[in-house]
């Protein structure tokens, strides 16, 4: 989880009443989110640092209540507002569902390969990687040929590199050493 989104999602989880009003402020933060990606004025409007704090208060006010935001959620949002944050709010929003994910004993693997995984490749690496790390596993997935086969996968922080790539650079350092 980044630095900026951390905090956020530790106070959430604090104060929420359970996990699943956590999960309920993450939707509603995520819908405030696209709202404002949609809306370039609105955009600008929170972003420019000339505007008194006042003004983008009450506009985030107005906003909250056409969208029935829980009070949770705009006192967040307000509390983005006031630190000018909202500009990382898809962070605030990430950070918030990895953090209810580490609750439930679930954590984030960043998996990269030279080419798509198909269902099976897929749970059969998900089904390795949570022998290896001992906890359910929500696989985020990337592709960079520049592997040349295999994967790459990182978990909390543990790297496990089972790479064509990888494996030539180790190899390359073995032959160098001798």
């Amino acid at each position: 989880m980044r630095r900026i989104a951390r905090p956020y999602a530790k106070a959430l989880l604090g104060v929420a009443g359970s996990l699943d009003e956590a999960g309920k402020v993450r939707e509603q933060l995520a819908a405030f989110a696209a709202t404002l990606a949609g809306d370039a004025k609105l955009q600008a409007f929170f972003q420019n640092p000339g505007l008194p704090l006042d003004a983008k208060r009450r506009a985030l006010d107005q906003l909250a209540e056409r969208l029935a935001l829980l009070p949770l959620s705009r006192r967040l949002l307000r509390a983005l507002v006031v630190r000018h944050r909202l500009a990382n709010l898809d962070e605030v929003v990430a950070g918030i569902g990895d953090a209810i994910q580490a609750r439930q004993g679930v954590a984030v693997a960043a998996v990269t390969t030279a080419e798509p995984l198909g269902d099976d490749d897929r749970n059969e690496l998900r089904r390795v990687l949570e022998g290896k790390v001992g906890k359910k596993l929500e696989l985020r997935e990337s592709v960079d040929p520049a592997l040349l086969a295999g994967f790459v996968a990182q978990v909390d922080s543990q790297l496990f590199d089972g790479s064509l790539r990888g494996q030539l650079d180790r190899l390359a350092k073995e032959l160098a050493q001798t």
